[in-house]
């Protein structure tokens, strides 16, 4: 029988499993198809030493969600056409969302080197690691937030083939709006991220880390404690935490980790300020704002916007981030991209005229062109992005 093992590191908190904690290079070991993980311990472990250790459970799993050949989809003898689909959609999602950016970022050397910084604060980001990874690829903290439950990993060794293709098809479907418009609906992922197996936004996060090139070392879940430390969970208490942290490895053989956390950002919510001090302990930070249902700019989210513009350094955002007035105080240097004279009817309320006479303001306008598309305006074939540095 195969133990999946909750694990407390020094000063850290993960889920390893047991066939994965010797596992030193990019090749995961072979599985029995017969074991079972019907069995969660606890156990204090130390951690790994080897700055390249993967975990070839947890990265098999990735890389099967993802497509991707791996031991454990070799052992299942699963179908290709899953892959070959998934190939398929995720190509073109690379080629005409994702390298576009990457390129982009590089190109325009779009955070020097006083500004660089290894912490990315994604307030509304849902499991959008792939725009954050492209935008901000060499942080070595991702802070994303949002409102679905992080969810937790089934016991995959109890499925049949037929129950791992429905898994992970329910996987890659709740991802296609995102990767062909460029942003998650709420709604959409209100119920896509509340299915049986697929019970929140782990598993579409290991599918974008397994599809950048990523290796999983660990994975853990936490509660923020009243003094914005944090408290690792381990068994049921789990499986319905508001926190998760996976460590990752690059394929630059650099360690990072993704935290995702499940919270309500609004004012009425008693315990934000502990948040972002929790948020703040990381030191300095970027901020990134997309398809943020404009509500940064209203009333109930004044605590939430203050942080952003009192805490960042960098806040890279489209025009449904926080309102250009907030920027034109001398205290932030501004550039503004591509195109906005306009948002779909569903925001309609929400057009600032004074950042559309900026956008025709040619010392704040650095190009009307961008080679990539984000944000709600996609729906005109248009994107606008805005850069704000600290002064």
């Amino acid at each position: 029988m195969r133990k999946i093992i909750l694990s407390v590191l020094t000063g850290a908190f993960v889920l390893v499993s047991c066939n994965g904690s010797a596992a030193k290079t990019n090749d995961s070991k072979s599985y029995n198809s017969k074991a079972t993980t019907d069995t969660i311990v606890t156990v204090k472990k130390e951690a790994p030493k080897d700055s390249i250790y993967i975990d070839s459970f947890f990265t098999d799993i990735a890389k099967t969600i993802a497509g991707i050949e791996n031991n454990f989809a070799k052992k299942r003898k699963l179908a290709l056409n899953y892959s070959q689909q998934v190939e398929i959609q995720y190509s073109i999602f690379q080629k005409n969302k994702i390298n576009p950016i990457s390129n982009w970022v590089k190109e325009r050397q779009l955070i020097s080197e006083d500004k660089k910084c290894k912490t990315l604060f994604y307030p509304l980001a849902g499991a959008d690691f792939a725009y954050a990874n492209a935008f901000f690829n060499d942080v070595d903290n991702y802070i994303l937030v949002g409102l679905e439950k992080p969810g937790y990993l089934p016991n995959y060794n109890s499925f049949n083939n037929a129950a791992i293709e429905n898994y992970r098809s329910h996987i890659f479907n709740s991802l296609g709006v995102s990767m062909k418009s460029g942003f998650f609906r709420t709604n959409s992922m209100r119920v896509q991220f509340s299915q049986k197996y697929v019970n929140g936004t782990l598993h579409s996060l290991l599918f974008y880390l397994a599809r950048s090139g990523n290796k999983i070392r660990k994975i853990g879940h936490f509660i923020l404690k009243d003094d914005a430390s944090l408290r690792p969970t381990f068994g049921t208490e789990a499986m319905f935490s508001p926190g998760l942290d996976i460590e990752f490895l690059t394929a630059d053989n650099k360690v990072k980790h993704l935290y995702y956390y499940c919270f309500d950002l609004s004012d009425v919510n008693p315990k934000i300020d502990n948040f972002f001090k929790w948020v703040s302990s990381f030191g300095q930070h970027h901020t990134m704002l997309k398809a943020a249902s404009y509500l940064n700019s209203r009333e109930y989210f004044t605590k939430t916007r203050n942080y952003i513009l009192n805490s960042s350094n960098l806040i890279v955002q489209d025009d449904s981030g926080i309102p250009y007035k907030y920027f034109v105080n001398g205290k932030w240097n501004i550039n503004l991209f591509g195109i906005y004279k306009r948002v779909i009817p569903l925001f309609s309320t929400r057009i600032q005229p004074d950042m559309v006479a900026a956008y025709r303001d040619t010392s704040k306008l650095i190009t009307s062109k961008l080679p990539f598309g984000i944000g709600y305006n996609t729906a005109f074939g248009e994107t606008n992005l805005q850069v704000f540095y600290k002064k």
